[in-house]
């Protein structure tokens, strides 16, 4: 295959990747308003069917990690891309609940095994002194993805017909597999030879390093939850309080837009001047946002504003902690260490929109909803102070 533009045509593509995953994860919810009453779902069952892909999500990057550092990062990624852009086709066709899970499931462990390849192939491409910043620009790619299907979801053809976010989000990343089976390097030396048998397991848990996988999954899992909740519920939280499908699906642009600009500051700002204060100010401040977005007597404007601010703290906090993720492990097992790492946050991820539907059927307003998430983020700032503080990098 043709080898261009060296490192940062490669990086490039990766963000390019990531921004199509950005795309459908976000679809559910952004689809939500009008795809929920036209199958006729309950929030329950919406929550449900937002964790369904979540949870391939947490399978599919856990599997695929180590299949990266056997098979290389290149192939792996390739059978992502394909599998998520089928089954995301897919979901403009279901026409009930159960098959609705199912599919949505398949898409999930395509979306899951995608993720860790990009970190991990950014990673290895990026100069030292710069791979926060790389790796977490990389990752600012999903937010941008969600900012498109929120302005997608704006037109007069999304509103009349919510399938064709399913479709756009379907065929898109099955010509992006073909760009990238072009012109995307294997970032996994050829003559690399494999770890040594119970190497990812020592990576993980062998001696001195049970605090850094345990401070990077908890912290990864919390603010995975946070996201994914807001995600996929934000849309309709924004309805529930009054507002059109359109000025939600805006919301849901400006929240995306948000974690895209804070994912590219973060980086910069951990390279620059470490990770640990950066973090501890981010999270004080992201407390700060969801209690005033909670405040149900905001107005659109007000609430659009808040919405911007939260989803750049929650993705600069999430992207930051992404891009520190690969320092913690060394290449032979590092698609292990960021797969296991990525599927912890799956986990979150598959959480948060079950969580927020079973506490709306149970009758939680919104800023109920938004309230939980408060403790959720307490404890993830507490897992990366541990991380910064007893964490042990790869030598």
């Amino acid at each position: 295959m043709v080898r261009a533009g060296g490192g940062v045509f490669a990086i490039v593509l990766c963000l390019l990747a990531a921004a199509l995953e950005g795309f459908d994860i976000a679809s559910m919810g952004v689809a939500a308003p009008k795809m929920v009453p036209a199958l006729g779902l309950s929030k329950p069952e919406a929550g449900m069917a937002f964790s369904a892909s979540l949870l391939g999500l947490l399978i599919g990057a856990a599997a695929c990690g180590t299949m990266a550092d056997r098979w290389g990062r290149k192939p792996v990624l390739l059978a992502a891309v394909i599998v998520y852009g089928l089954f995301s086709l897919a979901t403009a066709f279901v026409a009930d609940y159960d098959l609705l899970l199912a599919v949505r499931f398949v898409t999930g462990l395509g979306l899951g095994g995608a993720m860790p390849m990009l970190i991990a192939i950014a990673s290895e491409l990026a100069p030292e002194r710069r791979r926060t910043a790389v790796v977490s620009a990389v990752t600012a790619g999903m937010p941008i993805g969600g900012a498109l299907v929120g302005l997608l979801a704006r037109t007069d053809l999304a509103l009349a017909d919510w399938r064709l976010i399913f479709i756009v989000g379907g065929i898109a990343p099955l010509i992006m597999a073909v760009v990238l089976w072009l012109w995307l390097p294997e970032t996994r030396r050829a003559d690399a030879a494999p770890a040594p048998k119970g190497a990812g397991l020592a990576a993980l848990f062998g001696r001195d390093r049970l605090a850094t996988t345990l401070s990077l999954w908890i912290s990864y899992a919390a603010i995975a939850l946070v996201l994914h909740l807001f995600l996929n519920w934000l849309p309709i939280l924004i309805v529930d309080r009054g507002f059109e499908a359109k000025a939600a699906a805006g919301v849901s642009t400006l929240f995306n837009l948000g974690g895209a600009a804070g994912g590219l500051l973060a980086g910069l700002v951990i390279d620059r001047f470490g990770a640990r204060w950066p973090l501890a100010l981010l999270f004080a401040l992201l407390i700060g946002a969801l209690f005033a977005l909670a405040s149900p007597t905001a107005g659109i404007a007000a609430t659009s504003v808040l919405a911007f601010a939260v989803g750049f703290l929650i993705m600069a906090g999430q992207f930051g902690l992404y891009g520190l993720g690969p320092s913690y492990y060394a290449p032979a097992v590092r698609g292990t260490g960021v797969g296991a790492a990525i599927a912890a946050g799956r986990f979150g991820s598959a959480v948060g929109p079950f969580a927020a539907g079973e506490l709306l059927g149970a009758g939680a307003s919104g800023s109920q909803v938004v309230w939980f998430t408060v403790p959720v983020v307490l404890l993830c700032a507490a897992a990366a102070m541990t991380l910064t503080v007893a964490g042990k990098r790869a030598a």
